[in-house]
Order: C-alpha cells, then structure tokens, then sequence
C-alpha cells in the first residue's frame, strides 16, 4: 500500500466500529459550509482584514467568535462573513514578498504597505497578494503548451473539487493533489486539448493550503512539472462520542478486516475507465427514509480524540426496501463480504465508485451496465451489522467524500472550463 493508502485504511478502521454499532442512530444531518476564508499574515490586525474584505469589524469578530477584536493569531483562519476570496496575484512555492515585489516590477516597500505585511514575509503557495495598478510585471501563466490551468479557491473538507487544465495540444498529463495521483480525463465536451480531474478531500484533511502538481513531458523528453494551491476550509459536521461494548474489539482485528479492505481498494484504485454519468445522481433509497447517520460526523471511541469520522451517508430503510442506481455505471462487485454483508460497487468512471453495505438481497450482477433507477438490492442488516438500514459510500480515487454533493451536481459542473 501507498502512503495515501495506508492512511485511508486507518482511518477506514477506525470508524468501522461505529458504523456497525450505529446502523439506526437518528442525527442530525451536517450540512457542509463553503463560507470564504483568510489565514492571519504576521502583521496582520482584524480591523485590517476588516477593511480588506470590506466587512464591519463587528460582522467579522462576531463570525469567528472573538471577544477580544485585538487578539487574533498568526496562521488563525478566519470566515470572511459574505465575503469573496481576495483576488491578487498567487504566490509561487517558496516566494517572499520582496521577490514577487521583483517579479511584479514594483518595490518590497509598496506590496507591504499594500497588503499589511513584512517586507521578508514569506508566502505559502498560491496566496493572492495584491497589487498596486501600476505594477509592470506579467501575471500570464508560462506552462509550455498548457494555456489554462483552473482550481478552486477552496474546497470544504470533504467535499471535492475539480481540476481543469486546457493546452494548446493534446497532452498526457499527470497530476497529484497533496500526493494523492489524480484521473486525468478528457472532458466530455473537448477535442483532446481539456482535461479535468476530481479533487477529493477527506473530511480530516485541513484545515490549511495543499499542493495540487501537475506534469507533462515535453518534446525533448524531460519532465515539465508546476505546484499550485487550493485550501482546504473547515467543515461543520456533528461529532459522536462511542462507547464500545466489551467483547468488540475483534471487529477491528486486522487478520479479519484487512483483506476484505484490501479487495475494496484495488477496486477503487481504478481511474481510467470514461465516465459514465452526466445527471447529478439521485438518492439510493426514497425521500421517506431519514438520514440517520451523516456522511463526516467525527467520532472518539471510550474517551479518545476525534480521529475518525463516517465515511459514508446512513439511511434508515427497514428490510426489503429496494436500493436503486444513482448514476450510470458499470457494476463491479455484488457478493456477500465478511464485515459489510451483502454489497455491492458500482463504477462511474473517472474514479468515482458508489458501494452499498448490508443488504438483504443482491440484484446486481458483476459486468451488469446499470442505469439509474436500476434496483441493485433490498435494505438489511447482513454483515457484522445491528440494524436494517442502507450505508450508501462515494470514493473518488479510494477517498471517501460526500456522497450528496453529487446528488446536487452533474457533470457539467466538474468537467466543463467554463466558469
């Protein structure tokens, strides 16, 4: 297994108890915010931020729950209330200010009176920095024959975001998010010159900037490679705190959970088959049953830190309601497992894999093209499982993110460059 790996199996076991235990636990569902944000610069003063936003300093301190307006943190990240990202010019990896001044044709002095910094502050990769109107320096990306490269600001953690790079030739591209190797596609609507990736982001990862490469290989053979940044924000999820029964502990025992892990990951390893989907998904059950369980509630098992979180999105069917295809896809697994029971994957390509645990009937069969609406099973309890209810998973290169934000966008909104 590779790092990435190995972390998402950790973190998959961890919250394998619960998930078990909590099959019918009613909570509340957690809604995922996306509110713009700031990270405090040495220097910085919250009046300042204030007027750099353009939001009352009242409005800001009481957004982030501050008392005191005049105590704030160097690295503290701060929700700028209705507030967009700050526009600017983005830092290269490992710039000063005083080299992006040279770069800008405009003076270390200026920048900092600009932007309320130090003239030797040092810049994390991609941070917007303004710039004075009259700045002579050019801000065009120089990237061979990549001409566009797009990210988002910001990705909520998780949630996913998108990657859309447009050249002037068709390009074999490579590309990692924080070392995470990436899918690169063609975009449905190109000739070859647009190509988009996922950008998934477990729901622990963050709150901070991460690094998004991206590569070809030029004419003359040599690998061409630039670093860009995305920051995570943080997300708004319920938190459960778990008491495990005596006796439980086998659950997690790896000589019993490993392989059926290992199987599931070399599933989900899988980024190269076109996609399938274009209609944001449907849900897998109908509206009448509740979520009883949340995709991303943190979790602290007998006392211990919140290290885990839920990996999937529970809904409280009881046995025999059918489970539906949410999107188009090929069906890659449907058999019975040790840990999740009857279950059953289903791949819409570009990486992105929806599992379904637990049921009491498997209706799918391995190869089966599936269409949405296609039954695939019926809700139980089968597995090591204490209550009827569907566990619905999304993995995107074998992380797993929410599951319900593909249920509010199509295709259109992760493939296309268009803004």
């Amino acid at each position: 297994m590779n790092i990435w790996r190995k972390l998402l199996a950790n973190i998959f076991l961890a919250g394998l108890a619960a998930s078990l235990l909590l099959g019918a636990l009613e909570s509340g569902r957690a809604q995922a915010q996306t509110p713009s944000t700031y990270t405090v610069q040495p220097g910085d003063t919250l009046f300042v931020i204030a007027n750099r936003f353009g939001v009352p300093l009242a409005d800001l301190a009481a957004a982030n729950g501050i008392t005191d307006v005049n105590l704030i943190d160097v690295g503290q990240v701060l929700v700028i209330p209705g507030g967009e990202s700050a526009g600017g010019v983005p830092a290269w990896p490992g710039e000063t200010l005083g080299e992006l001044a040279i770069r800008m044709g405009t003076s270390a002095e200026q920048l900092a009176a600009l932007n309320q910094m130090e003239t030797s502050t040092r810049l994390f990769p991609g941070q917007p920095v303004q710039i004075p109107p009259d700045a002579t320096g050019d801000t065009a990306l120089r990237f061979g024959p990549v001409t566009a490269v797009r990210l988002p600001s910001q990705i909520v953690q998780g949630r996913t975001g998108r990657l859309a790079v447009e050249s002037s030739r068709p390009l074999s591209l490579t590309a990692t998010w924080n070392g995470l190797p990436l899918g690169i596609q063609p975009a449905p609507e190109g000739d070859g010159r647009k190509q988009f990736a996922f950008l998934p982001t477990p729901a622990l990862l963050g709150p901070g900037p991460f690094p998004v490469e991206i590569g070809y290989q030029a004419a003359g053979r040599e690998s061409i490679s630039q670093t860009f940044s995305v920051f995570v924000a943080p997300g708004v999820y319920d938190s459960e705190l778990i008491e495990l029964p005596d006796g439980k502990g086998g659950l997690l025992d790896p000589a019993f959970t490993q392989p059926e892990i290992e199987k599931l990951y070399a599933l989900w390893a899988v980024a190269d088959e076109p996609l399938a989907w274009s209609l944001p998904f449907s849900r897998p059950v109908s509206l009448e049953y509740p979520t009883t369980s949340p995709y991303g509630t943190r979790r602290s098992y007998n006392g211990g830190p919140y290290a885990s979180f839920h990996a999937g999105q529970d809904y409280g069917a009881p046995e025999g309601v059918t489970v539906t295809v949410p999107g188009d896809g090929i069906v890659v697994l449907a058999e019975p497992l040790n840990v999740r029971g009857n279950s059953v994957v289903i791949d819409h390509g570009a990486g992105v894999f929806t599992s379904y645990w637990h049921l009491s009937k498997i209706s799918a069969t391995p190869g089966q093209v599936v269409k949405v609406g296609d039954p695939l099973g019926l809700v139980g309890t089968s597995g090591l499982s204490t209550g009827n209810h569907l566990h619905w998973e999304l993995r995107i290169y074998g992380v797993a993110v929410d599951p319900l934000q593909f249920v509010e966008e199509g295709v259109g909104a992760w493939s296309g460059l268009s803004e």
